[in-house]
């Protein structure tokens, strides 16, 4: 969902056990359709668009979480 987001973004879905369950990439501005993921996840980290392909982010990955 979209809707306020003048910029595209990749969704960086990843689950309880820290990993990279799904990824949106490039979701478009404005856009008022949900944008769920193909898998259960309990985070989204949203990042600029293209980002995760230029860091070399995907489905699988790990990701370190410091929640304070």
């Amino acid at each position: 969902y979209m809707k306020n987001t003048y910029i595209p973004l990749d969704l960086i879905y990843i689950n309880q056990n820290h990993i990279v369950v799904d990824i949106n990439r490039d979701a478009k501005p404005l856009d008022e359709s949900s944008i769920p993921s193909q898998a259960p996840a309990q985070y989204v980290l949203e990042i600029n668009g293209s980002k995760a392909q230029q860091w070399n982010i995907n489905k699988g990955d790990s990701i370190i979480l410091h929640l304070d």
